[in-house]
């Protein structure tokens, strides 16, 4: 009975370490094309084709809270923006120290035949102070990951490296290790075999024992008859 719980221990501690591995391997995959893509747009001096932010202000609430995570998308065509889309932009009107502004397009006006796009955030009273371009715009939100932020923030912090990533990591070389002495163990026990030669010798003379008995147990019922 132990054995079978045993057994079905390890599959399940199995399982879980290949859904895990799965995982980690999607998510490296994903930071790699992350990665190269936004190194590439710097390269080439142009908004990254996906961005992904994590709100810190509170200027878009309720729809956008602090701690959510946003995704964004590269706008190649300035026709697809529209009034109600939410953007993220650079913007030297604000202070908002080298850091992107996301928030909702207000009104669009088109001066000399170029759009100049005034923003508001959802929370704020007012709308931003001047206005901004083509040209200042990251991207358009497409997606929102409530609340995913805090995990970036807890993962950055001390105990969440501990937790997320030193503890893990520790595990896998405490395992490696039991598992090496398991191997010297066994490596061991293969070295205090005899020698083959011997064993072949050692059976030869069990067997020789065995037919020489048989043969005096013959000898002797044939010599009582």
């Amino acid at each position: 009975m132990m054995k079978r719980i045993k057994g079905v221990v390890s599959l399940i501690g199995k399982i879980i370490s290949y859904i895990c591995l799965a995982v980690l391997f999607l998510v490296a995959c994903f930071l790699l094309f992350y990665i190269i893509n936004n190194q590439i747009a710097r390269m080439n001096n142009e908004p990254a084709f996906m961005n992904i932010f994590t709100i810190v202000s509170p200027s878009m609430e309720p729809n956008i809270k602090v701690y959510d995570v946003i995704v964004e998308f590269k706008v190649d065509d300035e026709a697809d923006l529209k009034v109600g889309d939410i953007i993220t932009f650079y913007t030297d009107e604000i202070d908002t120290g080298g850091y992107t502004v996301t928030h909702r397009i207000h009104s669009i006006d088109v001066v000399n035949g170029k759009r100049r796009y005034v923003t508001k955030g959802d929370n704020n009273q007012s709308v931003d102070n001047g206005f901004i371009t083509y040209g200042n715009i990251v991207g358009k939100v497409k997606h929102i990951i409530p609340g995913a932020g805090r995990i970036q923030f807890f993962i950055s912090s001390r105990l969440g490296w501990l937790l997320i990533i030193l503890i893990p990591a520790m595990g896998i070389i405490i395992m490696d290790i039991i598992k090496l002495k398991r191997l010297f163990k066994i490596k061991k026990q293969i070295e205090n075999i005899p020698n083959l030669d011997k064993i072949e010798t050692i059976r030869e003379k069990e067997e020789n024992k065995y037919f020489r008995a048989l043969i005096e147990r013959a000898n002797r019922i044939n010599g009582k008859k």
